[in-house]
């Protein structure tokens, strides 16, 4: 078997650092694949996928984004390929060992032709960060956690419309509040076991972890996508000598790329702000529900919280909305309220105890 990597990018090079660290018993590299290029890169050929071995080549797509990862998925199962995996990219420890595909890989081989590329779930609502600009409007809600059967039965309703999803989410809010997060690992492992399993989190809860719940993490094969804010960042070093102690593995998204954070609405369907899919169709799942992305998903929230009535249709029912297409082809269609998402940058700033409706939205 010949291996191709899908992506002659940033994450292509890195890919295939790892790989000549690792190596694979199962093949070697035959090169890249990317819809854009051609010729050489690292030393490597750029070869079309058209002229791919389907039954016999194997192809990693290295692209991150889920929602663009997926699209190449859906491209590589139209032109035949049997063999396709998904590149990681969590953090590396020193001195690993281990077959690139098995340890730096998920194998997506079994998916059908049909798939959900992402989907997220809060177990808990609330945050202990409050960040301004809160896509999720975490600091508007109360101090409550959810019941874990409420929320699994979501999960269950949500396999049974979209048997094959490559990335779930886990977070809130900042879902390490919620001292089930084990439970919830374990039981979204058994009900998808093919699926990327992550837990996003600000990183502040992690040096006083109990022990027990990271082994479960990392029994489970979940990652821990890190969002390294400025407290984040005063404590990176004890935050990473507790997950390298209990080997869990995890990303850090880096300091500098949270200087700048995102006002990601305006009360206004006219904004002077340019019009931006900031959550880039993040689909959410919550309390029976589905909707395209966590803005949406929590509008009522929002609303309720500042006497405002921003609209909030295409919220579906789990239980009775459409399976498979049908069900992907209604969470990509813009919505009312995808008039009022802007690309605001200000800086990052917590809410404190009382959150204002400026801390969210414009009024232009």
């Amino acid at each position: 078997m010949e291996i191709i990597f899908y992506g002659a990018g940033k994450w292509g090079r890195e890919a295939l650092e790892r790989y000549k660290r690792r190596g694979s018993a199962r093949g070697t590299l035959k090169g890249f694949a990317d819809s854009k290029k051609t010729g050489d890169y690292c030393g490597y050929p750029i070869i079309p996928i058209a002229e791919a071995d389907g039954q016999k080549d194997c192809v990693v797509i290295t692209i991150q984004q889920p929602m663009i990862a997926g699209m190449v998925y859906n491209q590589l199962k139209r032109a035949g390929m049997e063999r396709i995996y998904w590149f990681l990219n969590r953090e590396e420890k020193e001195g690993e060992q281990g077959d690139f595909l098995e340890e730096e890989c998920r194998d997506l081989s079994d998916f059908g032709p049909c798939v959900l590329p992402k989907v997220e779930m809060h177990i808990a609502d609330h945050c202990n960060l409050n960040c301004k600009g809160c896509t999720h409007f975490s600091p508007v809600f109360e101090k409550e956690l959810p019941d874990f059967e409420e929320r699994m039965h979501d999960v269950a309703l949500l396999k049974e419309k979209m048997p094959h999803i490559m990335l779930f989410s886990i977070l809130g809010g900042e879902p390490f509040l919620n001292p089930e997060i084990g439970r919830y690992a374990a039981a979204i492992r058994a009900l998808l076991p093919d699926t990327q399993i992550q837990i996003v989190t600000n990183g502040l809860l992690i040096p006083q972890l109990d022990g027990e719940i990271l082994n479960t993490i990392r029994e489970q094969g979940v990652v821990i996508q890190i969002s390294e804010y400025r407290p984040t960042y005063r404590i990176r070093g004890r935050i990473q000598e507790k997950l390298d102690e209990y080997g869990v593995m995890y990303q850090i998204q880096p300091y500098e790329a949270k200087q700048k954070f995102i006002r990601p609405l305006s009360l206004s369907a006219h904004s002077r702000h340019p019009h931006a899919c900031i959550s880039d169709q993040c689909v959410n799942i919550w309390n029976g529900k589905i909707a395209r992305c966590p803005t949406l998903m929590y509008i009522d929230r929002f609303n309720a919280a500042f006497d405002k009535s921003l609209p909030n249709e295409g919220i579906l029912s789990l239980e009775d909305c459409p399976k498979g297409t049908e069900l992907l082809a209604l969470l990509e269609r813009d919505v009312p309220l995808c008039r009022h998402c802007v690309r605001f940058e200000t800086e990052w700033e917590s809410c404190g105890g009382r959150p204002d409706v400026a801390d969210f939205a414009g009024d232009d």
